[in-house]
């Protein structure tokens, strides 16, 4: 069932009309998710996009929109990339690039961190201000079309091979495309929402992969929904995809991780449980609990505390 959101935006004296789609049996984080989008959309249309933003004497990165085939899903899937300024400049021809992926919530949309976290204009600000070193920002699309099918957790189950797509078939497209660091040390993975937990799953299950995780306003056991939603009612998988449930299993170092989780939020709880479990096994861990809830007001108002987190725990770009 599709739910049509009629949203008004100010525009001048004047207000700005849109609609929105959403699916409504999706559930709660997917027409969270879905709404955040629209108001994020709309507030770049009335007020500008970061790909028109005007020179303030900082150097500008440049953000692209990619396809690629993906073996493992069989299907084209695109994705953003933001590149760093000189990334292009002969000079710099043989400096090799981290690069920071950024998931998508159950809305799927790839153009979601860079609008609404504004990833452009975040990065060159921090770079201009010498916070971080220059990296390559990627957020690839979680599902495919607009609503066939309501988030897919990121994990290889019924709903195809999402995992293997976006630790094998993604990152071998950037890593053939563009000059990366080709190791743990150079690649870093976070998300929102459903993207944060399939962050935090992947990345824990491809230490040898990714050596920052991070997680904004993330979960880490799967509930009733999400059980039928993404796993058909399979709940040996869905445990084997519960980070919460199988890190005292995990030996061996954990990767660098952040956590960000609103005061506001159902798992703020589970979130400062989840950081000092992560803490008694060794992890480097910053764990952040801020007023607000579970949207891009949070998210946003963070984006340059997690990019210098990453910075910190990644080599390259120099």
């Amino acid at each position: 069932m599709l739910v049509t959101v009629l949203v008004l935006a100010p525009l001048g004296v004047g207000m700005f009309v849109g609609y929105t789609y959403c699916t409504q049996d999706a559930g709660e984080d997917t027409l969270s998710d879905c709404l955040n989008d629209t108001a994020v959309n709309l507030h770049r249309t009335a007020w500008g996009s970061s790909d028109d933003r005007s020179s303030n004497g900082t150097s500008t990165g440049k953000e692209e929109t990619k396809t690629f085939y993906s073996k493992a899903l069989d299907q084209t899937i695109k994705y953003e990339i933001y590149l760093p300024p000189g990334y292009d400049d002969p000079n710099y021809s043989s400096v090799r690039y981290p690069v920071v992926y950024l998931l998508p919530g159950s809305s799927g949309s790839s153009t979601v961190w860079m609008k609404g976290g504004d990833i452009p204009e975040q990065m060159d600000t921090l770079l201009a201000q010498g916070k971080v070193r220059p990296m390559i920002l990627v957020s690839p699309q979680e599902r495919p079309g607009s609503h066939t099918v309501k988030g897919t957790g990121y994990v290889d189950g019924p709903l195809g091979n999402w995992a293997t797509y976006t630790t094998q078939d993604l990152v071998d497209e950037i890593d053939s495309n563009y000059r990366t660091i080709q190791s743990k040390d150079g690649r870093a993975i976070a998300g929102n929402s459903e993207g944060a937990y399939g962050a935090m799953n992947l990345g824990l299950k491809n230490r040898s992969e990714f050596g920052v995780i991070g997680s904004f306003s993330g979960y880490f056991t799967i509930d009733k929904r999400d059980l039928s939603r993404i796993f058909e009612g399979d709940q040996s998988l869905a445990d084997a995809n519960s980070p919460m449930l199988y890190l005292p299993q995990l030996e061996g170092d954990l990767p660098a991780i952040y956590l960000l989780i609103g005061q506001d939020e159902k798992y703020l709880e589970e979130n400062s449980k989840f950081a000092e479990e992560l803490k008694d096994r060794g992890a480097s861990v910053d764990f952040e609990s801020y007023p607000g809830s579970h949207n891009w007001d949070l998210w946003g108002a963070h984006v340059p505390d997690f990019l210098v987190y990453a910075s910190e725990h990644m080599a390259g770009g120099e």
